[in-house]
C-alpha cells in the first residue's frame, strides 16, 4: 500500500509563528498548511483533512479551545489528533485542552526537537490506531463470514449429504433393491440430483468465501458465449430431464465477450439452475443474447412462478441471503444470486431482473464485446 506524506495543519493568528512552523515541519518531509484566521480554520480542515492539527490557544474571534470543540463535534474530523500550542504555563489550561480532546501540547517559544518528536509520535500513534481499527473491522467481517459458512455447512450442505447417506444405507440394508426395474430411474437419478445439489452448493460456498475475503482475482479474456452456454446446458441436463423442461439457446456464433471465464461460467450455471428450480414441470427456459454497438446482453428467461415486488427487493439486496423452495421443494441458500451479483460487479456489469408473479422471470446482464 502506498503511504501518503502526512499533512500537518496549523492554526495561529501570528503569521511569523506559521512561517516558523512551516520551516520546522517541512525539514522532516511533511506537508504543511497554515491558517491565520480561526474563523476560516474549520472549513479548511474539512477541505484538507489533515493528519494532525497544531492549534494555538489564544486567538481572536474563536479561541483554540472553542475551535477544538467544533472539530470534535464533527464526526468526519473528530479522529484527527490535535496538539495545542500555547504560551501559557498554567496547568489548568493544559488540562482543559486535554479534556476537550487534545492529545498533547507544546509551549512557545518552540523547541524544534521537542516539536518534531511530539508530531512524529502522534502521527505514529494515529497510524497505529487506524491499523488496529482496520484490523478489527476485517476480523469482524471474517468472523461474520465464518459464522455464515458454518451455518450453511451445518444446515444446507448437511441436508443433501444426509439424503445421499440415507439412500445408500437403504441399499446396503436391502430396503432398496438394486435389481428393481425402476432402480436407475428413481434411486440413481435421485442420488445424482442430490449430489449435484451438494456440489453446486459447495462450489458457490467456496466462490463466495474467496470473493468475500479478497483472494479472488478477476482475469478477463475473450469468451465465446455460444460455447459456454452450451457447456452450461450440458451441466444442467439432468435438471431439464427430471422436470421435462424445454431448453432453448439462441446465441450467435460471433458473440464474444470480455469477462473472467470462471466467474461467467458460475454466473450462468447459477442463473440456469435458479430458472430450473422455479420452473414447474413441462415449462420452458431460454438463454438468448442481444447485440448492441459495444456490448452483448445475455438474458435467461423462464416460464416459472415469477416474483412480486417485495420478493424482488430481497433478491437484489446483497446483504440478504434470500432463499425459497422450488416448485418441487428444491432447497437453496440464496448464495447463488448473491454470488452472481458480486461476480458481475467484478466484470463491470450488474444483474437486472424482470419478473411477474405467475408468469415467469428474466434475469439479464450486459458484458463488453471482446
Amino acid at each position: 500500500m502506498d503511504k501518503k506524506t502526512p499533512l500537518i495543519l496549523a492554526v495561529d493568528d501570528e503569521l511569523m509563528n506559521l512561517e516558523l512552523l512551516s520551516f520546522i515541519i517541512q525539514k522532516i518531509d511533511l506537508h504543511f498548511v497554515g491558517v491565520q484566521k480561526s474563523t476560516e480554520a474549520l472549513s479548511t480542515i474539512k477541505n484538507k483533512q489533515p493528519d494532525l492539527i497544531l492549534l494555538d490557544v489564544t486567538m481572536p474571534e474563536i479561541n483554540g479551545f472553542e475551535l477544538c470543540q467544533l472539530i470534535k463535534e464533527d464526526k468526519d474530523l473528530n479522529d484527527i489528533p490535535i496538539i495545542f500550542v500555547t504560551g501559557k504555563q498554567k496547568v489548568e489550561h493544559k488540562v482543559k485542552g486535554l479534556q476537550l480532546g487534545g492529545v498533547d501540547y507544546v509551549t512557545k517559544p518552540y523547541n524544534e526537537h521537542e516539536l518534531r518528536a511530539r508530531i512524529q509520535t502522534h502521527l505514529e500513534l494515529a497510524s497505529a490506531k487506524q491499523q488496529i481499527e482496520d484490523q478489527a473491522q476485517k476480523l469482524a467481517k471474517d468472523n461474520a463470514l465464518l459464522n455464515q459458512m458454518f451455518s450453511i455447512i451445518g444446515h444446507d450442505l448437511r441436508s443433501p449429504l444426509s439424503a445421499i447417506k440415507m439412500q445408500l444405507d437403504f441399499i446396503l440394508r436391502g430396503i432398496i433393491d438394486p435389481k428393481a426395474e425402476d432402480f436407475t430411474a428413481t434411486t440413481i437419478q435421485s442420488l445424482s440430483l442430490t449430489s449435484s445439489e451438494a456440489f453446486n452448493l459447495l462450489d458457490n460456498l467456496l466462490g463466495w468465501a474467496k470473493s468475500e475475503t479478497g483472494v479472488l482475482t478477476t482475469l478477463k479474456e475473450a469468451v465465446n458465449l455460444q460455447n459456454l452456454i452450451a457447456q452450461t446446458a450440458r451441466l444442467q441436463q439432468l435438471g431439464f430431464t427430471n422436470k421435462h423442461i424445454s431448453f432453448q439457446q439462441e446465441i450467435p456464433e460471433h458473440a464474444m465477450v470480455l469477462a473472467d471465464f470462471n466467474m461467467l461460467k458460475t454466473i450462468l450455471v447459477n442463473l440456469v439452475s435458479n430458472a430450473i428450480k422455479f420452473t414447474p414441470k413441462k415449462g420452458t427456459i431460454s438463454v438468448t443474447a442481444e447485440e448492441t454497438p459495444t456490448h452483448w446482453k445475455i438474458l435467461v428467461t423462464d416460464s416459472g412462478v415469477g416474483m412480486g415486488m417485495s420478493q424482488l427487493k430481497k433478491v437484489l439486496d446483497p446483504d440478504i441471503h434470500f432463499s425459497k423452495k422450488g416448485t418441487e421443494e428444491e432447497a437453496g441458500t440464496g448464495l447463488g444470486l448473491v454470488l452472481c451479483q458480486d461476480f458481475l460487479q467484478k466484470n463491470d456489469s450488474q444483474l437486472q431482473i424482470e419478473s411477474k408473479k405467475g408468469k415467469g422471470s428474466t434475469f439479464s446482464f450486459s458484458l463488453a464485446k471482446a
